[in-house]
Order: C-alpha cells, then sequence, then structure tokens
C-alpha cells in the first residue's frame, strides 16, 4: 500500500509538471481549434461522398476525418512533453535522484510515458467527442448513438500515441537535452505524417502501401472496425480490419518495449 501511494505521488508530479500552466491550456486550445473549424467542412464532406445515408454513417465519416486532421498537433505535442518529461530531468539531474529513491525503474518509466499520453488521449477524444456531439446532436438517441461510436476511437488514438510517444522517448534518452531532444522528436513526427502525403506521380506504385505506416493505420483501422468502405482493390479494402488492428499495435510497441527495457538496466544511467 505504501509503494502504491509513493507511485501514485509520482503519477500526480509528473503530470502537475508535465501539464502545468500554460500547457494544458495551449493544448487544449489549439486542439479544439482544429476540431471546432473542421466541423463545417466534415459536414459538407459528408454530404458529397457517394456513402450511406445513415445517421451513422455521416458521424463515421466525421469522426475519421476528425481523428485525422488531430493526428499531426499531437504527434508534436508528444515529443515535446516527452521531451520535457525525459530529457529535462536528465539535464536538470532529476532523473538520478528518481532512480536513488525506493520506486522500482519499472514503475518510473510506466509512470512518465503514461502521465504524457493517457492525459493527450483524453483530451484528443473529448474534443473529437465535442465537436461530433455539437454537429450531430438532436436527441438523447441521437447522443447514445454518438458516444457508441466516438468510443471505438479512444483505444485507437492511444496506440497512435504509443508510437510517437516511444519516439519521443528514445530521442530523448539518446539526446538527454530538452531543447535538441523536443525539436528532433518534433521533427520526427513531422516526417511519419509527410511521408503519407506523397502522391503516386512521386512515389509510384509505393503510394499504394502509405495505409501502412503508422500515421495511418490507426485511422484506416478505425474506419474498418466502424464500416467505413474504401475503393475496391485497394490494401485499405483487401486486407481485414483486424489486420490494421494488430498492425497499429505492433507500431505502439515497437519503440514502448525496447525503451522500456533500456530504461530498466542500469548501464543506461551516465550522468
Amino acid at each position: 500500500m505504501t509503494s502504491f501511494k509513493i507511485i501514485l505521488s509520482l503519477l500526480k508530479a509528473e503530470i502537475s509538471k508535465a501539464w502545468n500552466k500554460p500547457t494544458l491550456e495551449f493544448a487544449v486550445g489549439f486542439i479544439a481549434l482544429i476540431s471546432i473549424t473542421s466541423i463545417g467542412t466534415l459536414v459538407k464532406i459528408v454530404e458529397q461522398v457517394n456513402f450511406q445515408s445513415s445517421f451513422e454513417s455521416m458521424i463515421v465519416e466525421a469522426l475519421s476525418k476528425n481523428m485525422s486532421s488531430q493526428l499531426l498537433p499531437l504527434t508534436l505535442f508528444c515529443g515535446i512533453l516527452m521531451s520535457l518529461s525525459f530529457a529535462r530531468d536528465y539535464e536538470q539531474g532529476l532523473m538520478q535522484t528518481l532512480l536513488s529513491s525506493p520506486i522500482s525503474r519499472s514503475a518510473i518509466f510506466i509512470v512518465k510515458f503514461m502521465a504524457i499520453i493517457v492525459p493527450l488521449t483524453l483530451i484528443s477524444w473529448g474534443l473529437i467527442l465535442f465537436a461530433t456531439t455539437i454537429n450531430f446532436y438532436s436527441n438523447l438517441t441521437a447522443l447514445i448513438t454518438i458516444l457508441q461510436i466516438v468510443i471505438l476511437a479512444l483505444p485507437m488514438i492511444f496506440l497512435a500515441l504509443m508510437f510517437y510517444g516511444g519516439i519521443a522517448t528514445l530521442i530523448s534518452l539518446t539526446i538527454r537535452r530538452t531543447i535538441p531532444s523536443a525539436l528532433t522528436a518534433m521533427l520526427a513526427g513531422f516526417f511519419v505524417w509527410y511521408i503519407t502525403t506523397l502522391k503516386s506521380d512521386m512515389i509510384g506504385a509505393f503510394a499504394d502501401y502509405l495505409c501502412l505506416t503508422p500515421y495511418k493505420a490507426p485511422q484506416v483501422a478505425l474506419g474498418r472496425t466502424l464500416g467505413l468502405t474504401y475503393p475496391p482493390d485497394t490494401i485499405e479494402s483487401i486486407l481485414p480490419g483486424w489486420g490494421f488492428i494488430v498492425l497499429t499495435v505492433i507500431y505502439a510497441l515497437v519503440f514502448f518495449i525496447p525503451m522500456y527495457l533500456h530504461f530498466t538496466r542500469r548501464f543506461e544511467i551516465r550522468e
């Protein structure tokens, strides 16, 4: 029980340190601006595409577009905050103090990692829910339908952010300087997004496989789970929905597990 209280205190301290003013206000405001300003565009897209004209289909299409619009700023925030959590503590000597405490290295790593990923996930999902609700709410039945659909975005956002959090942690534990780590992590997240914008006239047949990238896979996994239809003879339609879910889980763990193992070894501490 004492150990649990210590870990809980560490979690509160990490959340308070990473999300103090004005970080929380800026993150919420910026992501909210993206969600709110996309509402009109979403309605037009839903009205123009050749999609089922059901209420649920409109919500699914809007949810998919909203999540896509949020992922890039979320990756940038994730890179900055992970650098503040890991690199800044190394730079200021706080990490050595933590590692000499009775808290296990495993608990320290998981607490510091999740203190960034979980709040970011909840901010993103909460704003998606808010934007979807004000766009489609009409009665209690509609609200229940919205909740049933939007809740499925929560695990996909979490898994997507775990991938970017893993990259940012790798960079932070390697560079161990706050500003260089933050800038490098932001550039890495931007690069992962940028390659998904390349067209077939630039990269040829490789454009057909961009749906398998860490940026697109969670979106396609959510879309397939919710019943979105994709053009025939494309990987999005050929590969089963569970395949994209498995791929998203693999991406989420591909950096997290190695960084966890690295952090829990003593030889990784140099200063």
